[in-house]
């Protein structure tokens, strides 16, 4: 088999919330999953919960994590631009001093000597200087005190008016005039003031560069350790990261493979569902027509399963099935499939197999494995199983009708009590007759081909009819008299018996009436329940609305159940027979001796009378066991204070040895056959001026049993 569904199935089982039941005894073994089964796998929408959490908390801490980098980024950028402005201003005092007294000296020189060049060099000096200041002056977050940048500007300004004036005096008072007033023009202690302010502003931001240095140095350790610090958690949220994707996508996966083997599996067994095994036989049927080679359907249906599921419980029967599943699959090979139908019924898929032999040893090593005895609550149970087998391409060539053909050939091997049964083309004709005999009995009903005839009861003491069994006919308009045993059991599994016996009632009810009527002295009218009318929740009241309709009295009405029947559901049973009892009716136990029956069961029941099966009686006197078991019913009855009636009696000598033995009433051929109600009251009439005219014992007048005793009473 290519899967087991246990492992898998269970995780299914606890997402949908199921209640399971106890571990069975046995099971499939573990499954091996075909993706090609249940096709392409999808993507779920949505990502679980967890997985969302755990995302977001790891993309926050990321998200700070980048903040802090990014603030530490940013002051170690501002740190740099204060130092690099701060070198610049440093550069800059340096600049302003040099120019200053380059210029100076560049005067004196252009002044002694009158050479332009010199003029223009000190001019030029002087001008950088000014442009300088005024890049002091930009660069003013970096020197904390303005106050002496303008002190340094003026300064500056004054320098210039003095180099002004003093160009001017050389060109109008000459060379001696104006080194004179040189001096008096205090340049060198303005070029001194301006030199001290330079330095002293030069000290200040050297100052602070060192200070800002150090910050930098503390803060570039500070940084690093940060940036270890976050890069170690950046590595540690992206594996939590990882670890959450792959947890995702594996529980993804599990939930994937679980819906998709919830999609192909039978919930309770775990097996393949007619959705996987439509999908297997397909490509199996496709590979055998292009190899040439057969393929066989096995159609497994179990022996009195509904038995054991409505005395035990629903509980039970589900173990009861996976403990079926878990055997089936142990006897096939892993390139079989074995499928869950629904219900008892099980499919066995087999793409390879030695001819009918081998499909042959299949289906014994299936009924072994299925009889051995399973525990459930303590007790043991054994169960056995039918199976039809059909094969490709000779019992068809699709799934459809191989499992159709293999079904037919399982209700044949049910029939005949065989375990397992090879289809056969005659046997779909006979499926097809059954299907249309059950069509037409469904409207049997409707068109009035149903009826009643009627076998009388005869007292052994007295020779008088006391009794009348009512039995069904059938009368198909094409096929003529449908036999009893036909019409009856087809009508149990079609449901129709409830209605049937529910007609049956009222129209025998109807006939006592009408014999009264007819001046006829009272008889009890006997009518049959099947197992499942007996069962109906209606019963009770369908008898007493036949009674109050046809106002007869209860006591000429008579019901026969078999004790089979009884069996299935002793308490209920004894239960509505006492309700049965209650409304005045009399209660017969049928076919006794054919079941289950013991002393202490049928002295529980509250019936009236025992009916000896016509089995035991054909064989009297000459049959020993037969003399034995009769003997054996008669006596028990007596003891309880049963009567006892015997059917199916067709020759003197059953009737002289069931009268010594002290039989109560006898029915059978020799006394006359099921008749029409018209030919029920002649008899009855013939009966009754016989008795009136011959007081001895004759019966000249009865209807005694067909040449070769063709005709018998088979069913109900």
């Amino acid at each position: 088999m290519r899967n087991d569904p246990k492992s898998i199935f269970r995780i299914f089982a606890a997402r949908a919330k199921r209640r399971e039941s106890a571990v069975p005894e046995e099971g499939p073994s573990r499954p091996r999953l075909d993706r090609s089964d249940a096709g392409a796998s999808k993507l779920l929408r949505f990502l679980s919960q967890k997985f969302v959490v755990g995302s977001i908390v790891a993309l926050g801490i990321l998200v700070a994590n980048a903040l802090v980098s990014y603030r530490t980024i940013t002051n170690l950028i501002d740190a740099s631009r204060i130092v690099e402005r701060t070198l610049k201003v440093v550069e800059a005092l340096k600049d302003v001093r040099d120019s200053v007294v380059n210029s100076e000296t560049e005067l004196r020189g252009y002044i002694i000597s009158g050479d332009g060049d010199r003029l223009a060099r000190a001019r030029a000096f002087l001008e950088s200087t000014k442009e300088t200041v005024q890049t002091l002056h930009v660069l003013s977050e970096a020197i904390p005190d303005q106050l002496q940048i303008e002190q340094l500007d003026a300064l500056i300004a004054e320098e210039s008016q003095r180099f002004d004036k003093l160009v001017e005096s050389h060109s109008q008072i000459g060379v001696s005039a104006t080194i004179r007033s040189i001096g008096a023009t205090a340049g060198a202690a303005r070029i001194q003031s301006i030199q001290l302010l330079t330095a002293e502003l030069r000290g200040a931001a050297d100052a602070r560069l060192v200070r800002r240095t150090e910050g930098f140095k503390r803060s570039s350790d500070v940084s690093v350790i940060t940036a270890v610090i976050a890069t170690l958690l950046n590595v540690g949220l992206l594996g939590v990261v990882i670890l959450l994707a792959r947890r995702e996508i594996r529980e993804r996966r599990q939930a994937e493979e679980v819906v998709k083997f919830a999609a192909t599996h039978d919930p309770l067994t775990g097996l393949p569902n007619r959705s996987l095994l439509a999908d297997r036989a397909a490509r199996a049927l496709d590979e055998a027509k292009s190899q040439g080679r057969s393929l066989a359907v096995l159609f497994i249906d179990l022996d009195r399963f509904k038995n054991i599921n409505d005395a035990l419980g629903h509980g039970a029967g589900d173990r009861l099935l996976q403990n079926v599943a878990g055997r089936l699959a142990r006897c096939v090979r892993r390139s079989d499939t074995v499928a869950r139908q629904g219900g008892d019924e099980f499919v066995v898929l087999a793409e390879a197999f030695q001819g009918s032999s081998g499909l042959a040893q299949v289906a014994e090593n299936i009924r072994v494995a299925v009889a051995k005895p399973m525990a459930m609550y303590g007790k043991e149970f054994e169960i056995t199983a039918r199976i039809g087998i059909s094969i490709c391409p000779v019992d068809g060539e699709d799934l459809w009708t191989l499992l159709k053909n293999a079904d037919i050939a399982m209700y044949r091997a049910k029939q005949q009590g065989n375990t397992y049964q090879f289809y056969a083309e005659e046997m779909n004709l006979h499926s097809i007759e059954r299907l249309e005999l059950e069509t037409a009995l469904r409207r049997a009903l409707e068109r009035n081909e149903l009826s009643l005839h009627y076998q009388p009861k005869v007292e052994a003491r007295t020779e008088r009819v006391t009794g009348i069994e009512c039995l069904l006919r059938w009368q198909h308009p094409t096929l003529g008299s449908v036999p009893a045993d036909q019409v009856v059991p087809l009508a149990e599994e079609t449901g129709m018996i409830v209605p049937i016996g529910r007609w049956a009632l009222r129209t025998a009810c109807l006939q006592a009436r009408n014999l009264a009527a007819l001046g006829l002295p009272p008889l009890r009218m006997a009518v049959n329940l099947s197992a499942r009318q007996f069962m109906s929740p209606t019963l009770l009241d369908d008898i007493a609305d036949a009674l109050a309709e046809t106002r007869i009295d209860p006591r000429w009405l008579e019901f026969e159940v078999t004790e089979s029947v009884m069996i299935r559901e002793p308490e209920r049973a004894v239960k509505l027979l006492r309700d049965l009892k209650a409304m005045g009716v009399s209660l017969t136990i049928d076919d006794f001796g054919t079941g289950y029956s013991s002393l202490a069961y049928l002295k529980r029941l509250p019936i009236d009378c025992v009916k000896i099966d016509a089995s035991f009686v054909r064989g009297i006197p000459e049959d020993a066991s037969d003399v034995a078991i009769t003997e054996t019913i008669l006596a028990m009855s007596r003891s309880l204070g049963l009567k006892v009636v015997a059917e199916g009696v067709e020759t003197r000598d059953q009737v002289r040895f069931l009268e010594v033995r002290g039989c109560n009433e006898m029915q059978g051929y020799y006394f006359s056959k099921p008749l029409p109600a018209e030919q029920l009251v002649a008899y009855l009439r013939e009966q009754r001026a016989g008795s009136e005219d011959v007081g001895t014992r004759t019966w000249s007048g009865r209807l005694k049993v067909v040449a070769g005793g063709a005709e018998r009473r088979t069913a109900r």
